[in-house]
């Protein structure tokens, strides 16, 4: 099974639908984020997040064995120019549509003032 990447805004927003696929995201993240990095954004694991339930749910009955940081939401202007920076490029295309995805959602978030985090799903 493979991992995806997803996003969880830090409240629900009526009639947004946030479901998005996120597998190729989680695939090509690593290329994604040297490309953030050169064009001087966020990369893309730097807006993952998870709390201490959420890593439970991940990892089992082992998840007490860590200390987990405090959750961190991020700011959807940052998210937006992280995406927005890698739409364009080449290294992109393989995960375009769940960038593309994201834009929408956190487009729609930066509306309502509603702040986010990345999690994955394995």
């Amino acid at each position: 099974m493979a991992s995806a990447y997803y996003i969880v805004l830090e409240k629900d927003i009526d009639g947004l639908d946030a479901l998005m696929d996120g597998k190729n995201l989680s695939r090509h993240v690593q290329l994604l984020d040297e490309a953030a990095q050169e064009l001087g954004v966020r990369p893309l694991s730097g807006f993952f997040s998870m709390d201490e339930d959420a890593v439970a749910d991940v990892i089992g009955d082992g998840a007490g064995d860590f200390e987990v940081p405090p959750l961190e939401q991020f700011s959807t202007a940052d998210g937006l120019a992280t995406v927005r920076a890698l739409l364009p490029r080449p290294e992109a295309q393989p995960a375009i549509q769940d960038l593309q995805a994201c834009e929408r959602i956190l487009t729609i978030a930066a509306q309502h003032g509603i702040r986010w985090h990345f999690q994955i799903d394995l």
